[in-house]
């Protein structure tokens, strides 16, 4: 080589793919399934948005046509008492229903659960890219992602309220928006603030989500900024407080009524366990696993770890309230997939651990198979209540052929609807709440009572049986759930004095003594 000529530069091999690269490559065909089957499962419910799903379904829009037919706060919270037909209980704050009327408005769907079900729907994928935006930044294992994911879509707490009208979803969605603001510094204080807006527009969507926020002052306190995490949880209960003040004030107090009045009822722990029985825990047992396989030997008293522990908590306490929900399972269920994401990533390594290192042939078959499970299970119960939907359809189109719709009806959660479609209002839009607050005391049924009497009530449908008699003396609202309202002794007695039943479960019609029913 001559003296003084440089020598060409020197060309380097080019690196390897990583194996996580690999990994995603691999898997995001099913990441991509994963969001399309989600999707395809809440089209189903979007395609048939006059018939109910999920069984408090039916109150929810029940509350929305009252807001989207006078365009009113006061008129989505009454604040008479609940006296004057058409009576409507609204046990959500209103950031739900003002974008479901929204979505209605443009989309020209009133009176269905379109609009509410879009939001829901767009919200739950909107949920997963959030998780997979969150999972690939701190460079979680993937698989270990898609084993997470496939397992919690087992859970009911999660796939029967895939596209259903409940605010649950909307208000996760706020929450983790505020999560993934701050997790990656808890400490920052505009972090913190930006959180903290997210934060209360979840409590304004849903009351109950409150055990993020709970956690990250508990996390700040123990870091030792007390001052911080009492400024922090101060401002937030300050505002909160506010906003609840101005609500009641603009709804002349049927704002707090509305929210807290049905929530008066008695706790006991046979509300729990048949929400627990109704969840299948069995289901739970894959993503338990997957989560201890994940964050074994990484658990610390971090904000992901107390926000598992501030969600089951609070939410295990309103099962204990009122059972038979489990959409109570689904912050909780999350708040496992958050832990998982954080304490697998190579972020939350100590010093020396090695990094988890996945292989790809032998991790990708596993979540193949996890997530067709998946599906299978998912989709089966998608099948089974299309099923149902369509018998009940047929039956409640028999029942309409049989009145007139003057007046008010009187009917179960599931036949909204059916009542709305044809112009009318429900007269009542929440049973079971209306037999706690008749129970505690806090609502009179005089004024429906006189209504069934004059048989103002043209009629009303059931999907329970009164049976042949009222409640027995000392029996309450969870003990006899639906059935408690009917059989109250003085709705029972005017029931059972002005209206005979035709058909035989699970649809019970009442009309007027009087009414020729052919």
């Amino acid at each position: 080589m001559t003296e003084g000529v440089a020598a060409p530069p020197r060309e380097e091999p080019a690196a390897p793919a990583s194996a996580r690269s690999r990994v995603w490559r691999i898997l995001a065909p099913l990441w991509v399934a994963l969001v399309g089957f989600t999707l395809f499962y809440g089209g189903l419910r979007l395609a048939r948005s006059e018939s109910v799903i999920y069984y408090t379904e039916g109150s929810v829009l029940g509350s929305l046509a009252a807001l989207e037919a006078e365009g009113s706060l006061p008129a989505l919270y009454p604040a008479d008492g609940w006296g004057n037909a058409p009576t409507v209980l609204t046990l959500y704050p209103p950031t739900y229903f003002l974008l479901a009327a929204g979505a209605d408005a443009v989309a020209g769907t009133g009176g269905t659960l379109f609009g509410l079900r879009l939001v829901s729907l767009a919200a739950l994928v909107a949920l997963l890219l959030l998780l997979a935006r969150l999972a690939y930044r701190r460079r979680a294992p993937p698989a270990w992602l898609l084993g997470l994911l496939a397992a919690a879509l087992l859970t009911p707490g999660v796939y029967t309220v895939v596209g259903a009208a409940q605010a649950d979803v909307p208000a996760l969605l706020f929450t983790w928006v505020g999560l993934v603001i701050v997790i990656a510094d808890p400490t920052d204080r505009r972090r913190v603030a930006v959180a903290a807006a997210a934060f209360l527009l979840a409590f304004f969507t849903k009351q109950s989500f409150v055990a993020a926020p709970a956690a990250l002052a508990v996390f700040l306190f123990l870091r030792g900024r007390r001052i911080q995490a009492v400024a922090f949880a101060a401002s937030l209960c300050v505002v909160a407080v506010v906003g609840v003040l101005l609500l009641n004030g603009v709804t002349a107090g049927g704002y707090v009524a509305n929210t807290v009045g049905a929530l008066t009822g008695s706790a006991g722990w046979g509300n729990l366990i048949s929400t627990l029985v109704a969840s299948g825990p069995v289901q739970w047992v894959p993503l338990l696993l997957v989560v201890l396989l994940a964050v074994r030997g990484r658990l610390r008293p971090g904000l992901p770890e107390l926000y598992v522990v501030s969600s089951t908590i609070l939410h295990t306490t309103a099962m204990l309230k009122t059972g038979s929900s489990v959409n109570y399972l689904l912050e909780p269920t999350f708040a496992l997939l958050l832990l998982g994401v954080c304490r697998s990533s190579p972020t939350a390594r100590e010093p020396g651990e090695p990094a988890p290192r996945p292989e790809p042939r032998a991790v990708a078959p596993t979540v193949a198979v996890a997530l067709a499970l998946t599906v299978a299970l998912t989709a089966g119960r998608a099948a089974w209540l299309e099923l149902g939907h369509v018998r009940t359809w047929v039956a409640l189109e028999d029942a309409a052929r049989m009145s007139d719709f003057e007046g008010h009806p009187l009917t179960d959660v599931y036949f909204f609807p059916a009542v709305l479609a044809r112009g009318g209002r429900p007269w009542l839009n929440d049973p079971f709440a209306f037999g706690v607050l008749e129970d505690t005391g806090a609502w009179d049924p005089a004024g429906l009572v006189r209504d069934l009497e004059s048989h103002r009530v043209p009629f009303a449908l059931t999907m329970v049986h009164p049976g042949p008699a009222p409640a027995p003396p000392g029996a309450e609202s969870r003990d006899l759930v639906m059935a408690y309202f009917w059989r109250s002794r003085p709705i029972w007695t005017a029931l059972m004095a002005n209206y005979r039943v035709t058909g035989a479960g699970p649809l019970y019609l009442w009309v007027p003594v009087e009414e020729d029913v052919r």
